[in-house]
């Protein structure tokens, strides 16, 4: 379990990275994929991985909840931008 942990956190930390920096790079299907994968899988480990240690735990819904707000504010500013005239 602490494997597919690591790797969703470096997933959620390249989708946060690529956030700020390019953002290009995450409206391509293969970003798309890692984002709403990555939010998916880390709501179901949080779900499913009762046995992770706290400090697991908390790095992964830091993580998640970082990568959601990240997602509600890119659907704001597009909302946004396409109501402009």
């Amino acid at each position: 379990m602490r494997i597919i942990v690591c790797i969703l956190l470096v997933c959620q930390t390249f989708v946060i990275y690529y956030w700020i920096s390019d953002w290009r790079l995450l409206v391509t299907p293969a970003g798309l994929f890692m984002w709403v994968g990555g939010i998916g899988a880390g709501l179901a480990v949080l779900r499913v991985g009762r046995d992770l240690s706290p400090r697991w735990r908390r790095a992964l819904q830091i993580t998640t909840a970082g990568v959601i707000l990240l997602a509600v504010m890119s659907l704001t500013i597009e909302w946004a931008v396409r109501s402009m005239p």
